[in-house]
């Protein structure tokens, strides 16, 4: 389901920067130190509707995880710093609100157990620690270790293949009379593979894989056994 040149191209053109006012937090802005010595994600984010700014590949593969999340309503990275020692601070990695309104704040740990704070790394492999330093700033951490998101690292390849097709969703003007022919097409059958849909669809190929990869990222779909980089693949109805 890899996207072409029509669903990359030009993805810029919806970027924004606005934060919604409405929310809880606001994401923390990179120094130019931290931008010159990490490695830093810039996306557009269809959940977010704004541009998020992310600091290393392991905090990009969780935003990636919250990106393709249905549950998640909205998430904001570097929401808010807790004082870990007398004098350091850490950035929580992520705060979310899902669709229920729960919110939640995550801390990312490397395999490295180390994390940067306000005055060099630190390192937080004691969660001990950590859960006494979040009580004292009013708040419960959830965590996220690479381990996990290695283990997820064939979905996380799939969320990077769907993603550029999930813009070009956005900028569809046909994409509601495509769903609801996709929503059509499933309500007689358990299950359609995307080549069946781009052969009797009257649409382009394109248009049909950007409506595809939009209905999985607002979990009306499901892939069923995807491997990243398949030139085809089956999807059903996805179910709670």
């Amino acid at each position: 389901m890899t996207a072409g040149t029509t669903a990359t191209a030009g993805a810029s053109s919806v970027a924004s920067h606005a934060i919604d006012p409405n929310l809880s937090y606001t994401p923390r802005k990179l120094t130019r130190g931290e931008r010159n010595r990490r490695e830093v994600f810039v996306f557009f984010s269809p959940r977010n509707q704004r541009v998020v700014t992310i600091a290393d590949a392991v905090n990009a593969a969780v935003a990636l995880k919250l990106e393709f999340d249905p549950t998640i309503q909205k998430y904001v990275e570097r929401p808010r710093r807790i004082q870990f020692t007398a004098k350091q601070q850490i950035d929580v990695s992520f705060w979310t609100r899902d669709t229920s309104g729960e919110e939640r704040f995550y801390l990312v740990v490397p395999e490295a157990g180390a994390v940067g704070s306000t005055t060099g790394t630190v390192s937080i492999r004691d969660r001990n620690g950590l859960d006494d330093a979040a009580q004292r700033n009013g708040i419960r951490l959830h965590y996220v270790t690479e381990l996990e998101l290695l283990s997820a690292r064939a979905w996380l390849a799939t969320g990077f293949e769907l993603l550029p097709l999930v813009w070009e969703y956005g900028r569809l003007a046909t994409r509601s009379l495509i769903r609801n022919q996709v929503r059509a097409r499933l309500a007689n059958s358990e299950r359609v593979s995307l080549s069946s849909l781009i052969k009797t669809l009257d649409f382009t190929p394109a248009s049909v894989r950007a409506v595809v990869a939009g209905m999985i990222h607002h979990g009306e779909l499901r892939l069923v056994d995807y491997l990243p980089g398949a030139a085809d693949a089956v999807l059903e109805i996805a179910r709670a």
